[in-house]
């Protein structure tokens, strides 16, 4: 087996490979999104067209080449011109490999969304057929006129009648994967060219299956290969079968004798992941590897020798004759190599490139991963045909009709939840609208140059914003109750009212990736550096609208190793949210200033290739709201998903034990805004003390008091271990019961002085005499500042009132009543030490003067005592007499 040297073809990443039907050329495909069209004749440079991002998988059949591309479809473009040709059909999920069979017109894919799909070209407008049953994403397939095979990420290889789609066997013999991107093994199978024979890789052998009865006709491996096949494929004569490992090994297996012909390994000892013959059988094999390189090797078959090699190896023998070139004798003769030897002399060896000429290969150049596109949230691509432009808590907007369909044929619908809140719209999509965003305010809808709103309250008064600049593109929008904005390619966002007022404008410092409202706030995630380690490096900026002007504060973004930012959105209480492509959602409490993941939905899901699409999160329900995607991160169009519910709960280890549910109930409760929490909060802190101690773990139990740090749980605690016959727990948590009510009152001390303004202490001094005893009666009222009227001083003071009364001799208690009278004291006497201004209020003198009248007798009263009084001494004066 003779290999060529290496040659760089594509990025690092999956790269794949095949031969034309002639197999004068071969095509590959790679992490780039370049197809090259190769020859076999050395010194030709290949010709190249960009199909998309990257592309996984190629194959030539009847003057077209079908590739699987970074758009979710199979692009046909024509051979060997590179021109586009056509679509063969869109999917939900990237397909992971293309097979053609040798003896029909069928085309199989290999579909990351757990399904494998079989076309017949002979037959135009075909829909194709599905083989579904796979519990994971298909890695591989082979088809024959006959059957289907179909090698799946949860480790088994299945085979179905093409005729009747029933499923003829199933092994379980490959390692299982959530994904075709994480897969170290690719599981390649192929069938034999009669069909009667399928060959699949298991470890470190290769086993060929009979397809009459489905037996095992052979297992081949080879002594000086160790590590796993990966990809196993037939020649074209079917006596010879190629297998590959992740290691590079490419071994040559002879199957009717069972044997091994020739066995070669990758120089660089790197993973193949494209491999096939050459059609023509010349025993040629063309194979990729995981780096971009692109390898040739021959001789790998036994070939029948050609009328060249015949005269070759019966060439003429001369015996002792020597044939010489007479240059050297011959005077008339002229060589340039001989002047140049006799004027010049011999070259330095350093300088003699005589033995190689030609520069090295070049090293593969590093691969820069792309940045992660701009998206909207709540949205499925633009390349599906129909799409949602938006799926919230308030309505659905659909799109129908794609770019190249008419303008009778593309409009857009927007469903509303709730009917009693407006009525369902349908709107005509003359200007290829591509954006729209739904409130409880508007109506957003835009293109790369016109953004249109439409006010709920005012469906009549819509109103359009234009981007005249024609290097200037509108990339993503958003809508609130208060605010529409849009960014921009140029790195800028517009913020404008609901009624079409311009705020404000704001320069973000990279490309935007995702825009989210909500109120008067605003999330904008951009691109802060270039990619390090296959890690988006997204930073996001919360920022605040009042008025006319705005509050701004990073707060990163929380994405896992290798991941990219899949939802970005508010909860309904307003605080920021994000999930990642790995499933994990987190949240941002306004408080924390930090970020917490508070759900990952890869649990709710059953097979690793789901994902959850998230359409509202409510946190004063403790609840996400989304759709499960079979297969896909997306959801599908017809028929209608369900909407399903997640609850809001932190991804603790362990997290079905009773031990771990209760402590994920606290540390949701303690951070979340949940209505009705109090009650559920001190049942989940007590069930966790009441466990604790059950299992005998008392400083535990003691130890989540304190954190808790509740007065009234501690209580209910130290009642429940003093039950429990647990005193060491009651005495320690009567002891933190009594410092929680000591700390509670120092801090409502240090507050209340904090607050209590200063006091201003007011005397009223009476009018009476100064007393030799004097009685000092102190009463503290409360001032109420007049209506009308407050000075600076009356505001919020404490009045003290001391009345002092002052006489020169006891009073005579049978003494009569005699009505003293008020004299007023000059506020500006010199002598009198109580002088000073009243700053008593109105409201505090009638008070003062309603408690004076009622400690003074009723006047009437001591006229009739009075009159008596005469009564009776008159009489006792007559009798006397």
């Amino acid at each position: 087996m003779n290999h060529e040297p290496l040659r760089y073809a594509h990025d690092e990443g999956h790269t794949d490979a095949c031969f034309s039907s002639d197999g004068s050329k071969f095509i590959t495909c790679g992490a780039d999104g370049d197809v090259r069209i190769w020859s076999t004749q050395e010194g030709t440079d290949p010709s190249h067209n960009c199909i998309g991002e990257w592309s996984l998988s190629v194959r030539e059949k009847n003057g077209n080449l079908y590739l699987a591309t970074s758009d979710n479809d199979v692009q046909i473009l024509t051979f060997p011109g590179g021109e586009r040709n056509g679509i063969l059909d869109r999917f939900v999920a990237p397909i992971n490999q293309i097979s053609l069979s040798r003896d029909s017109e069928h085309i199989a894919l290999a579909g990351e969304d757990m399904e494998a799909k079989l076309f017949d070209l002979a037959q135009s407008g075909n829909e194709g057929q599905i083989f579904d049953g796979l519990s994971g994403p298909c890695l591989s397939v082979a088809v024959t006129s006959r059957f289907l095979a179909a090698s799946s990420g949860d480790g088994k290889l299945r085979v179905w009648d093409v005729g009747s789609k029933t499923l003829k066997t199933e092994i379980e013999c490959f390692p299982k994967v959530n994904s075709f991107a994480n897969a170290e093994l690719l599981c390649r199978i192929d069938f034999s060219p009669d069909g009667s024979a399928l060959a699949y890789p298991d470890k470190d052998t290769v086993v060929v299956l009979n397809t009459s009865d489905w037996s095992q006709s052979s297992t081949l491996n080879s002594t000086d290969v160790s590590n796993h096949y990966s990809i196993v494929q037939w020649s074209p004569c079917g006596q010879y079968l190629a297998a590959t490992t992740t290691k590079g090994d490419i071994v040559i297996f002879h199957v009717s004798i069972r044997g091994v012909r020739k066995v070669s390994k990758h120089p660089n000892s790197t993973s193949i992941c494209g491999l096939m013959w050459n059609p023509s059988g010349n025993g040629q094999i063309v194979y990729t590897d995981v780096e971009g390189q692109l390898g040739l090797a021959s001789g790998c078959t036994e070939v029948k020798s050609t009328d060249d090699d015949v005269f070759t190896e019966h060439a003429l023998d001369f015996g002792d004759i020597q044939i010489e070139s007479d240059d050297d004798d011959n005077e008339n003769a002229i060589s340039v190599e001989k002047l140049k030897k006799e004027v010049m002399g011999e070259p330095e060896p350093e300088l003699n490139f005589e033995e190689s000429s030609a520069a090295p290969t070049p090293r593969p150049r590093t691969p820069e991963m792309p940045l992660q596109p701009s998206f909207m949230p709540s949205s499925t691509p633009e390349h599906l045909n129909p799409r949602y432009l938006c799926w919230n808590d308030v309505a659905i907007i659909r799109s129908y009709g794609c770019l190249a369909d008419e303008d009778s044929g593309k409009s857009i619908e927007i469903e509303f939840h709730n009917s009693a809140f407006h009525n369902s719209m349908m709107l005509q999509n003359y200007q290829d609208y591509t954006m729209g965003c739904v409130s409880t305010a508007v109506v957003a809808v835009a293109n790369a140059k016109q953004l249109t709103v439409i006010p709920l309250s005012a469906s009549s008064k819509e109103w359009v914003l234009k981007i005249d600049d024609s290097l200037e593109e509108i990339t993503l929008i958003t809508a609130s109750e208060k605010l529409v904005c849009l960014a921009t390619n140029n790195y800028l966002v517009r913020i404008c009212s609901v009624f079409g007022i311009q705020r404000g404008v704001l320069s973000i410092p990279g490309p935007p990736v995702c825009l989210s409202s909500h109120q008067d706030s605003l999330l904008v995630s951009y691109h802060s550096a270039p990619v390090r380690k296959s890690d988006q490096c997204i930073n996001t900026k919360l920022i605040k609208f009042s008025g006319l002007t705005m509050e701004s504060r990073d707060i990163n973004a929380a994405l896992g190793p290798e991941s990219t930012l899949l939802w970005l959105g508010f909860t309904d209480l307003g605080t920021p949210a994000m999930m990642d492509s790995l499933g994990m959602l987190s949240l941002h409490p306004t408080n924390q200033n930090i970020w917490v993941p508070f759900c990952d939905t890869t649990r709710h899901l059953k097979s690793p290739s789901d994902g959850f699409f998230v359409t509202a999160i409510m946190e004063s329900c403790q609840t996400i709201f989304g759709i499960k995607c079979r297969g896909s991160i997306y959801p599908g169009f017809t028929p209608k998903p369900t909407i399903c519910e997640l609850v809001l709960e932190p991804p603790f280890a362990e997290p079905e034990t009773d031990k771990t549910q209760l402590e994920m109930n606290l540390f949701a409760w303690s951070n979340l805004e949940v209505r009705d929490l109090g009650k559920k909060f001190n049942e989940s802190g007590l069930k966790a003390f009441a466990l604790a101690c059950k299992n005998g773990l008392d400083q535990r139990a003691v130890e989540l008091m304190e954190i808790l740090a509740n007065p009234q749980l501690v209580s209910l605690a130290t009642k429940y271990a003093l039950k429990m016959n647990k005193r060491l727990i009651g005495e320690k948590l009567m002891e933190l019961g009594s410092r929680l009510v000591g700390e509670a009152e120092d801090t409502s001390f240090v507050i209340g002085a904090a607050t209590t303004p200063s006091v201003t202490r007011k005397f009223i001094l009476s009018s009476k005499k100064t007393p030799r005893n004097r009685e000092i009666n102190e009463t503290i009222v409360p001032a109420t500042p007049d209506d009308s009227h407050v000075s600076e001083s009356s505001i919020n003071i404490t009045n003290t009132t001391i009345n002092e009364s002052f006489s020169e001799e006891p009073k005579n208690p049978f003494s009569k009543n005699s009505k003293n009278e008020e004299t007023s004291s000059n506020p500006l006497s010199l002598v009198n030490k109580y002088a000073g201004v009243d700053y008593e209020s109105k409201e505090n003198k009638a008070k003062n003067s309603d408690n004076e009248k009622r400690k003074q007798p009723d006047s009437t009263e001591t006229e009739e005592r009075k009159g008596k009084q005469r009564k009776l001494d008159r009489f006792m004066f007559s009798k006397r007499v």
